[in-house]
């Protein structure tokens, strides 16, 4: 049975502080680096979630050692990764893009038969980028066909110990994680990778950027042209590092104090950082927020008491959008949010899902071409739906802060990168304000 949880209602300003996370995208980033070195790495205050479980099982399932020493809290959590000749194996991607494309290309490195399967909602994603560019190089896989006959989950990856590499072109229009996955494995093809997107402009270009710091942190040559990256041939050793918060889950506690007015403080927040999810306060800025920072890293959001709507492309920021649309479903005016069509290849299609929950609401939404347009009006209670997807959770506990009668199937869903989401919003909600 599908679960359900009376999301809080509470309309009057929100006062608190929030600890997030680290940061999954850094998480997966740090794994695979890691995985490709001999020497051991050091992954410390990692993230106790979903993804990072899978990630950390799949990389013992092709052989290399991941021992996971859990503290007393996450923060006291350390991880050390040894590399070495990888084998075959059984690989359950859940629903983890960084799973399902990153891996592939390391097994493809192993020696023998890997298998990679996932839930049923990874079945659908796309996968042919990367499946196409690791043929291309080289190497031999079976994958399903979708229902567009693109290359999907399950795929079966035949494993011949090493990849020669050089380059190759991709069509990247969908995900940035097919050039990340190709990028982050290039060390240990024999002649490095060139990297060659041929498609529309790359979605989420700082991911892309993160994935070229991490390399470069492990010792790793980077050349970056446009809409080309080389990796030059070389041992990775990542060595010590400590994962940021993840900025991106952030942003629901933000979004909090923005549609009820309240301020919200999140600590360690990175001075610098490759991270999208940072670009969520200068848009909540332009709808009204008032933030600050202190120089010990807390930052600190309050927000408007008028909610301004907001016209921005979110093309490099994609995974903000359920956070955006909800604190725009309470603007003083329409919002369109633009250019981001490759949501529709996410754990579901959130364009459509966005569409459909806010319309569940009551509140005008309407996809025109690879944008969505928000007028808002007066909201009501309703169960939503949250597609088996953490941000479409996440998006429902936002509306239903300021509309009574929100309940929201699947809570649980935000377990793939917060586990304790449900906790950490009651605590928010209910602190002394």
């Amino acid at each position: 049975m599908t679960s359900l949880w009376p999301a809080p209602h509470h309309p009057s300003p929100v006062v608190g502080a929030v600890s997030v996370p680290a940061s999954k995208s850094l998480m997966a980033r740090y794994f695979i680096v890691a995985a490709l070195g001999s020497k051991p790495s050091i992954i410390r205050a990692p993230l106790r979630a979903r993804d990072s479980a899978l990630m950390a099982q799949a990389l013992r399932n092709l052989g290399v050692e991941v021992i996971w020493e859990r503290g007393e809290t996450e923060a006291e959590d350390v991880i050390t990764v040894r590399g070495g000749q990888m084998h075959g194996g059984t690989i359950d991607a859940g629903l983890a893009g960084t799973v399902m494309r990153f891996v592939p290309p390391l097994a493809a490195l192993a020696s023998g038969e890997t298998r990679i399967d996932g839930d049923a909602g990874a079945r659908v994603r796309p996968m042919g980028p990367v499946v196409e560019a690791l043929r291309a190089l080289g190497a031999r896989i079976d994958a399903t066909e979708n229902a567009k006959g693109e290359p999907a989950l399950p795929l079966t990856i035949y494993g011949k110990g090493g990849l020669t590499g050089g380059e190759v072109e991709i069509d990247s229009s969908a995900s940035s994680q097919f050039i990340s996955a190709l990028l982050l494995a290039g060390p240990r093809f024999e002649r490095g990778i060139t990297v060659r997107s041929t498609g529309a402009k790359v979605p989420s270009v700082p991911h892309l950027n993160m994935t070229v710091d991490v390399l470069r942190r492990a010792g790793i040559e980077v050349r970056c042209a446009p809409n080309t990256w080389t990796v030059l041939p070389g041992e990775p050793h990542l060595g010590g590092v400590t994962v940021e918060p993840d900025l991106s889950n952030a942003a629901p506690f933000l979004a909090a104090a923005m549609v009820t007015g309240g301020e919200v403080s999140i600590p360690r927040w990175p001075e610098q950082t490759t991270q999208p999810g940072a670009q969520i306060t200068e848009i909540f800025e332009r709808m009204g927020a008032a933030v600050e920072s202190t120089h010990d890293g807390v930052l600190t959001l309050r927000g408007p008491q008028t909610i301004s709507p907001l016209d921005a492309d979110l093309h490099d920021v994609g995974e903000l959008t359920p956070t955006i649309a909800a604190v725009a479903a309470y603007a003083a005016g329409p919002s369109r949010l633009r250019n981001i069509g490759q949501l529709r290849g996410h754990e579901t299609d959130r364009l459509a899902a966005i569409e459909a929950e806010l319309t569940r609401v009551g509140c005008g939404a309407r996809i025109e071409g690879d944008d969505i347009v928000i007028e808002p009006a007066p909201l009501h209670g309703a169960q939503m739906r949250t597609y088996a997807d953490h941000r479409m959770a996440t998006f429902a506990a936002i509306i239903g802060l300021r509309t009574s009668g929100v309940v929201v199937e699947n809570i649980e869903t935000t377990a793939k990168t917060m586990p304790h989401f449900p906790a950490m919003w009651n605590g928010l909600v209910e602190a002394e304000n």
